[in-house]
């Protein structure tokens, strides 16, 4: 039991830092293209959406090879 707790604690971490990644990238590319167009916040979600959508779609799936890694052992 104490390895299935093991994993589980590893799974929850490494949610917590792919999400806090995510939401890194989301705000500091919003706020850096924001500069640019005036403070507009939706143009400036919209021109740095690939970005963001990119790393989003990249943390899910380190998330599922992780998840899928650790199920291994």
């Amino acid at each position: 039991m104490y390895e299935d707790e093991k994993k589980v604690k590893l799974l929850n971490l490494m949610r917590f830092w792919l999400f806090s990644v995510f939401i890194i990238v989301l705000v500091s590319m919003v706020i850096y293209v924001g500069m640019f167009t005036l403070g507009d916040v939706m143009k400036a979600a919209m021109a740095s959406a690939p970005i963001w959508v990119t790393t989003g779609v990249l943390c899910i799936l380190w998330y599922y090879a992780y998840r899928w890694y650790i199920s291994r052992g």
